[in-house]
């Protein structure tokens, strides 16, 4: 049976470039910050949650005492502005046309020479993949996912469970290294501040994929 990705487009002219074999990639500290609270926005991205119900349990090895600490959580952070990603999807649904507003749908039908293709346009000291990401709740204990990068990176909440997502991700730094992260505890309260000397770009020139992708024309309902 053929897997295929879908990449959905709010206007046919970019997908008609994207086609033709340019493909962009971001930062995740510009998701991470995206203005508008939409399907593309995500304030935790490339962030790791853990906030049991009953709050974190900290152990204070000093007085040997044991307590909850409310209203916090345990974050782990991967470097926003090193990762770059290329966000897909592994559904072709209605909520997805709807929530992308698209006006174009591309299908990548042959993800392994997608695959090839972006990386012969990177440097060869660049770190890149290609895999689902996977969702989880912030109650969620003892994954992994808190010391490798690349796990935070393909890893979101619960919530966008829906997009049923597939990532393509790449570094030219060190950032996706085992612990490279930055550990924190946070209040509810923390207000995340945008930082826009993070949201990096870059456009890839991967040559024409028309021959591993076909292209779906959306019709607005009236």
């Amino acid at each position: 049976m053929r897997h295929s990705l879908f990449k959905y487009f709010s206007e046919r002219q970019h997908a008609e470039s994207f086609l033709d074999g340019t493909i962009l990639f971001r930062s995740l500290a510009y998701f991470r910050d995206y203005e508008e609270r939409t399907a593309r926005g995500d304030r935790n991205e490339g962030t790791a949650r853990f906030r049991p119900e009953g709050g974190l349990v900290i152990n204070n090895q000093t007085q040997g005492k044991t307590f909850a600490l409310a209203n916090h959580s345990f974050e782990s952070s991967a470097s926003a502005k090193d990762i770059l990603v290329f966000c897909v999807s592994r559904s072709d649904t209605d909520q997805m046309k709807d929530e992308f507003k698209a006006a174009a749908c591309v299908e990548i039908r042959e993800i392994k020479t997608f695959c090839d293709r972006i990386k012969a346009a990177l440097p060869a000291t660049a770190t890149f993949m290609g895999r689902k990401v996977d969702y989880y709740q912030e109650t969620d204990g003892g994954d992994p996912r808190w010391a490798l990068p690349e796990k935070i990176t393909l890893s979101k909440l619960k919530g966008y469970a829906w997009q049923n997502e597939y990532r393509f991700l790449f570094s030219l730094t060190d950032a996706l290294d085992f612990e490279k992260v930055q550990t924190l505890l946070v209040h509810d309260d923390h207000v995340r501040v945008s930082n826009p000397s993070e949201h990096q770009e870059q456009f890839l020139n991967v040559g024409s994929i028309r021959d591993i992708c076909r292209i779906h024309e959306i019709t607005a309902a009236l």
